[in-house]
């Protein structure tokens, strides 16, 4: 008897199949005639394959069953056989299209141990695109066939779906901006004209034009499927559609466009610059009222003022929920905490530790919506997932520990769609999420210093709280990280703002008190430089290069790296004017020592020595009168020079001469007064 070798396929392996059973059918008649016991029929034959798999997908039959995107798809499947010595094992896999039966032509074989996972893929030009097919398997062990397997069916999908018919919005129209950034609009997903009972679902993103977005399933009824997104972005935005087919492919992707007005800022604006309750600086009337002690300090930088809290009972609250203009109709809307919502706060608590504390939360009936603050040692953003004396909490903490005593930004931001919280400080998204599990929209104030839990105010925060935004959309991470910029520095001048040229000035940058300032950048003096801020400030000197009124510029930069807005602060170089020369004898033009040179107006004197040389320094610019003059029997004199000084140096060399009589004749010479 000869065993089929591994891998036999189409119409040989019938014959080799033929062979086999009239094998079978011969040793069984010679054992009878023999005596010969046969093996047991039922306990010794291979059992039936398992672990069947349609390329990869396993054995579904039926309206779910799996689609291969290949015309040569893998079926595989797990032989065993009962007695361990069994070790040579064949496997046969049939198919046949779907309403057809089973035949000896489309047949695959594989051998190996037992047990082991055996595949073959059917060959190409055997499988028809567009249709369904049936398949099974069944071992044989040399002697026996097993039993066979269940059957499994896949269809042969190539063509890949058809694009999506149209994409159309009320909420976002093509034409003129609409809506803002993060608020909520709806898209109607038309199905395409043909092929739609095939399609499973649309995925799409924004702008990227990418796969990789959101799935949103079709409906049963028009294959057409509904889309409510927020767009990420004011301006221009493109939602892109894909149809997916059941079998996973994507169609040619469909570009809706379409505009979003510019972000109107925010719902509600309190800075507590003015004397008693808050005003809301938006104009939306969201006042805050001060309460239970609540007073005012020195703002960040000694800039404005700040909400001070004790940590006991003071705190600011709203009258009830905040409310800012719908950006299509103006109508006045609550800003609400089942939307997406962006709240933040300049916070600089006294002490950190200890159970949480609330920055900025929103009134529940009996608790908090949300909570932005500090709780142990570390900033964080809470919301509660019902209104109930304990809510399951969804808690985003930040990546450091909180400090006190330290003007700190903080931004919680929620966006409803993914129901992700994320919370930023001094601008940096931290590095961990959180998803809420439920939410649910408040009706009370919005308090700052206090939260609400069990139906009973908590949470106290003593320290001070500042600039305080609500947005009803989720503010954008540069916006975040512009609000939580240094102060600009103060420049000063501790030597005063007037130096020489080619001296050196020396300036000093302060922070202003902002502990986050880690440096300054400068400019001045002809370089651009960077200092360490040591407790809030540094010192510097910059070369005096050119005459003039100069500017420094500079910069705060904290540890995040975010830059201030440049100051700048002018000071003035003045020039040192010098005059020098030899003082020259007019007759001969050698030097003359012991020549008295004045210079005027200043009163400047010296006498030359044996070079004839004079030098005077250190005066403004301007013009001046030179004379030189020798005494004795035959004095020698310059006359007056007078000489435009710039602030520079300048060389003028002085001629001396004798007196000469009305004729021009000298009346004396050196010669003569020497004897």
């Amino acid at each position: 008897m000869r065993i089929l070798r591994p891998g036999t396929t189409g119409r040989n392996s019938g014959r080799e199949r033929s062979r086999l059973w009239s094998a079978s059918a011969a040793f069984a008649l010679a054992a009878s005639l023999l005596a010969i016991p046969l093996p047991a029929a039922a306990a010794d034959v291979p059992l039936a394959p398992t672990n069947l798999m349609s390329h990869g997908k396993p054995c579904v039959t039926g309206d779910s069953r799996p689609s291969v995107l290949t015309a040569t798809p893998v079926l595989a499947a797990r032989q065993q056989h009962p007695t361990p010595g069994k070790q040579s094992l064949t496997t046969f896999f049939y198919w046949w299209p779907l309403g057809g039966t089973r035949n000896e032509t489309d047949v695959l074989s594989q051998a190996s141990g037992n047990p082991s996972n055996v595949s073959q893929a059917i060959p190409a030009g055997r499988l028809t695109d567009g249709s369904s097919y049936v398949w099974q398997a069944r071992t044989f062990d040399g002697t026996a066939f097993g039993p066979w397997s269940v059957k499994c069916q896949f269809t042969v999908d190539l063509t890949p779906p058809p694009a999506p018919a149209g994409v159309t919005s009320s909420d976002y129209p093509t034409g003129g901006p609409h809506g803002g950034a993060g608020v909520p609009g709806v898209f109607e997903v038309t199905a395409p004209a043909e092929g739609g009972g095939d399609i499973a679902g649309y995925e799409y993103s924004f702008d990227s034009g990418t796969l990789g977005g959101t799935f949103v399933a079709a409906r049963a009824h028009d294959h057409g499927a509904t889309i409510t997104v927020a767009p990420p972005h004011d301006g221009s935005n493109r939602l892109t559609v894909w149809s997916k087919d059941r079998a996973g492919r994507f169609s040619s992707p469909f570009t809706y466009s379409f505009s979003v007005r510019a972000p109107a800022g925010p719902a509600a604006e309190w800075t507590f610059d003015e004397a008693g309750d808050a005003g809301d600086r938006t104009g939306h009337g969201n006042t805050v009222v001060l309460s239970g002690g609540a007073t005012h300090t020195d703002g960040r930088g000694g800039v404005g003022a700040a909400l001070s809290l004790d940590g006991v009972s003071a705190f600011a609250a709203t009258n009830g929920p905040v409310r800012a203009p719908n950006p299509d109709t103006g109508t006045m809307t609550k800003v609400r905490t089942d939307h997406t919502f962006t709240v933040t706060a300049r916070v600089k608590p006294s002490a950190i530790g200890g159970g949480e504390v609330a920055a900025v939360s929103v009134d529940g009936a009996v608790t908090s919506a949300y909570v932005l603050g500090q709780s142990g040692d570390r900033w964080t953003f809470r919301m509660a997932g019902s209104d109930t004396d304990a809510p399951v909490s969804a808690v985003v903490s930040s990546d450091a520990a909180a400090t006190a005593g330290k003007w700190t930004h903080l931004a919680g931001v929620y966006d409803s769609f993914t129901h992700e919280l994320r919370l930023y400080v001094n601008g940096v998204r931290q590095s961990t999420t959180a998803t809420l599990e439920g939410g649910f929209r408040a009706t009370g104030p919005t308090a700052i210093g206090r939260a609400k839990a069990a139906g009973v105010a908590t949470g106290f925060l003593g320290g001070a709280v500042d600039d305080v935004r609500v947005y009803d959309y989720a503010e954008s991470d540069p916006h975040l990280a512009a609000f939580a910029v240094p102060l600009q520095p103060v420049i000063s001048f501790p030597d005063g703002d007037t130096v020489s040229k080619g001296g050196k000035l020396t300036v000093r940058f302060d922070a202003r008190g902002d502990e986050n300032v880690v440096r300054f950048d400068y400019s001045g003096g002809g370089s651009n430089q960077s200092v360490e801020a040591i407790g809030g400030s540094a010192t510097v000197t910059i070369d005096a290069r050119s005459t003039g009124t100069s500017v420094v510029s500079a910069v705060a930069v904290d540890a995040a790296g975010h830059r201030s807005l440049e100051v700048l602060a002018s000071f003035t170089v003045v020039g040192v004017a010098s005059v020098s020369g030899t003082v020259l004898d007019l007759d001969t033009f050698m030097p003359v020592e012991g020549a008295t040179v004045t210079m005027e107006p200043g009163g400047l004197s010296m006498v030359t020595g044996p070079d004839g040389m004079y030098r005077f320094d250190g005066f403004p610019a301007g013009s001046y009168t030179l004379s030189a003059s020798k005494g004795g029997a035959c004095p020698l004199s310059s006359g007056s020079i007078h000489v435009d000084i710039p602030d520079d140096a300048v060389r003028r060399d002085l001629p001396v001469f004798p007196p000469f009589d009305d004729s021009g004749e000298p009346t004396c010479t050196p010669e003569q007064g020497s004897e």
